[in-house]
């Protein structure tokens, strides 16, 4: 017996002699000629010297013939995987891109628009950073990340390319037993909530985000700023403190069952409060093609989750309620 295996090209022809258990309807399955097929056999026979098919009853396998069409198919089953996998490196976009977002994109959004970017892209290097708007900015200035998401500040860097990415609804968040008497999805005004302990976003993100309208909510006495998003959910969650921040921390809360919810999300009357949010990239005319794609899958998997967040709010339209 020779110490190696036919060919796969040998073994698909045996294949389909064994299926068929016909030289000629194997020959047409396999777009050759019948006496090309019988050739093959043959040889394949003198090289494993053994008998695969009893000619004298047709074309009937024998025991050892059964026993080998099993391996073949093992073999002709792993070719094909083989060749599935390396397709796949054929699609997409190579080279390497490097960003950077804020926790707001971190939370929910990032998950999915990476996945998405890696399956499109297998020959691609990915890597993100999930950083403060300041640090990010210094690093995008640096060449150390190609772009950066991160929440609109009252003084873009005029350095490098600033450009509107999008712009999600805020929302009131509060501990699910607050006593603020606002039912989870109501419509509130903003003046409703003078008197009430609330965290302001970052001071450069202050004025741009919500104006002189929350100065004057707070009062007098000192100001409390938390720029820290797990912190501040923290705090929410086990305090009276209330917060105002972007939907997009929240896309996966609003329809969880109130048993489960940790929570109280109000969307504000009118035309509501909008954060929006930047993306920041070098002042460079030509972006690469992958680089392009990381934005556009980020973008496409954020206004997705902005439209979630609008058929909220907008749902409980008929909820507001006005003080009196």
């Amino acid at each position: 017996m020779n110490d190696s295996l036919p060919g796969l090209r040998e073994m698909q022809m045996f294949v389909a002699v064994y299926e068929t258990r016909s030289f000629t309807a194997a020959a047409a399955r396999e777009f050759a000629t019948q006496s090309g097929i019988s050739q093959h056999i043959k040889q394949i026979e003198e090289m494993l010297g053994v008998q695969l098919f009893d000619r004298q009853k047709g074309v009937e396998p024998t025991a050892a013939g059964t026993s080998f069409y099993q391996h073949c198919l093992e073999v002709v089953a792993a070719n094909s995987r083989a060749l599935q996998a390396l397709d796949t490196f054929e699609q997409g976009l190579a080279g390497e891109v490097r960003f950077g977002v804020t926790p707001t994109l971190a939370t929910y959004q990032l998950a999915p628009a990476y996945l998405r970017l890696m399956s499109q892209n297998p020959n691609a290097s990915i890597a993100v950073i999930d950083a403060p708007s300041n640090m990010l900015i210094d690093m995008v200035r640096a060449g150390e990340l190609d772009f950066a998401i991160i929440p609109s500040i009252s003084q873009p860097p005029a350095d490098l390319s600033t450009t509107v990415f999008a712009a999600t609804p805020a929302f009131l968040v509060s501990s699910i037993i607050h006593d603020s008497g606002f039912e989870h999805g109501e419509l509130i005004e903003l003046d409703e909530l003078t008197g009430f302990k609330l965290l302001a976003p970052d001071s450069r993100e202050y004025a741009q985000w919500i104006g002189s309208q929350l100065e004057a909510l707070s009062g007098p006495g000192p100001c409390y700023q938390l720029d820290a998003v797990l912190a501040t959910l923290d705090l929410i969650r086990q305090s009276e403190w209330m917060a105002i921040l972007p939907g997009l921390l929240f896309v996966h809360d609003f329809s969880v069952e109130p048993a489960e919810r940790d929570f109280r999300i109000n969307p504000f009357a009118g035309a509501g409060l909008t954060l929006e949010l930047l993306l920041v990239q070098p002042a460079r005319p030509t972006p690469s093609a992958l680089m392009m794609a990381a934005i556009s899958a980020i973008q496409h998997v954020t206004q997705e989750h902005i439209q979630l967040l609008s058929r909220f709010r907008f749902g409980n339209q008929p909820a507001v309620r006005r003080l009196q």
